[in-house]
This record gives structure tokens, C-alpha cells and sequence, in this order.
């Protein structure tokens, strides 16, 4: 890959190729970071961590649950693009307009 630059967008955000998006999501606000992990030449294995939650009890468990379905929804979409060029809409389908 050659030299990983890191790249700082703002005080929020960051990129480092290959490696880590960091993001702000949501409100209130929290952290979302992406890290990929490369297993093989042609495999990533990614993680998302979703964190900073001002939230206790339920209602941190109803933020938690409700981010993770969507984070997970749109890597299925994204992996059955990149693999197969295959554009599912799965966002557009879990959220249509009345």
C-alpha cells in the first residue's frame, strides 16, 4: 500500500488509509470508529466501534441497539457491492418514505 498518510478533516474526524475512519454520529453526538484489519491480500475484516454515549440504563441500550442494526445494515449492503456489484438499497428499503 505505501506510505499510510494519516489525514485529520477536523477535530472530530480522521482517516488513516487502509487502517481507520473516525466519524461523529448522531444525537447527541458520539464516536464512531472504523477499523480494518486486512486478512488476506482480497480480505478485510472490519470493526466498528460506536462510543461517548451520555446515556445510562435503558436508554443507553436502546441507543446501542438501535445503532448497531444500522451500522450492520449498511456493511451488508456495502459488502454485497463491492463483491458482487450488487446495489441492495437496504437503507432506502428500512427507511421509506410514507
Amino acid at each position: 500500500m505505501g506510505d499510510v498518510q494519516s489525514v485529520q478533516r477536523s477535530n472530530h474526524e480522521k482517516i488513516i488509509p487502509g487502517k481507520l475512519i473516525s466519524t461523529e454520529w448522531g444525537n447527541p453526538v458520539t464516536t464512531v470508529d472504523y477499523e480494518f484489519t486486512a486478512l488476506t491480500e482480497s480480505t478485510t475484516y472490519v470493526v466498528i466501534k460506536n462510543y461517548g454515549f451520555n446515556l445510562s440504563g435503558k436508554e443507553l441500550i436502546a441507543a446501542v441497539m438501535d445503532n448497531t442494526g444500522g451500522f450492520t445494515t449498511v456493511l451488508d449492503g456495502l459488502k454485497a457491492y463491492l463483491e458482487y456489484g450488487i446495489e441492495l438499497n437496504l437503507v432506502g428499503d428500512k427507511f421509506i418514505k410514507n
